[in-house]
């Protein structure tokens, strides 16, 4: 699959938009991805699964082992908290960003793992994706979903009094049934000016509306 150029010149603007972030970047996904075939549906039904479960071998990694295996922004990963994963979101936990409203409704989030710093007023929020290829080719500015995704997360209510937000998109590869880290992580900064009238641009096409309070 190849990114479409300028394929927000051609977005179709979708009957009754849903207020989530899965929701919005999907409709992304579908907008600016040039799908040659029409996916098989029991394929498709497969993957979902396959990364349903992968995601739930990632999350255990990240509960029992984050603390010794990895390191992120910072000398010690043990600087880092877990503040929230996605079975926190199974289990019905999201949060809400209500400058970013879809129908008159708050969008509403719930991130694959949000990673709070012990003592600086910092946070990490990542969103994994998950693929069989061992060696997946990552676009440099990584692909337009995800950074919508990521966006969205950006503006939870309870970042907006955050110093420095990092959004990270972690691929995931399967090796022989086993996850690993793949090598590119696709990363920005809340505070990034083009990364953020980028995505704002998309949510408006999508028929959503920024609030500035």
């Amino acid at each position: 699959m190849r990114i479409i150029h300028n394929w927000e010149s051609e977005a179709i603007k979708p009957d009754n938009p849903k207020n989530t972030a899965s929701a919005f970047a999907q409709w992304v996904f579908k907008q600016s991805v040039d799908q040659i075939r029409t996916p098989n549906p029991f394929i498709q039904r497969e993957n979902m699964q396959r990364g349903t479960e992968a995601h739930k071998i990632i999350d255990a990694f990240f509960k029992k082992e984050w603390p010794n295996k990895m390191n992120v922004h910072s000398k010690s990963s043990s600087d880092w908290i877990v503040e929230h994963t996605e079975e926190d979101g199974i289990a019905g936990k999201f949060y809400k960003a209500s400058s970013l409203v879809v129908n008159g409704k708050p969008l509403h989030c719930s991130p694959d793992l949000v990673l709070r710093h012990k003592t600086k007023n910092q946070k990490i929020i990542i969103e994994r994706k998950t693929t069989v290829n061992s060696n997946p080719i990552v676009p440099a500015k990584g692909w337009p979903n995800v950074q919508a995704q990521l966006w969205c997360y950006s503006w939870i209510d309870s970042m907006l009094d955050v110093e420095e937000v990092f959004l990270v998109n972690q691929i995931w590869a399967n090796h022989w049934g086993k996850y690993y880290l793949s090598g590119y992580h696709p990363m920005w900064k809340k505070g990034d000016k083009d990364f953020n009238n980028k995505c704002l641009n998309w949510f408006r096409l999508y028929g959503g509306e920024f609030i500035n309070n």
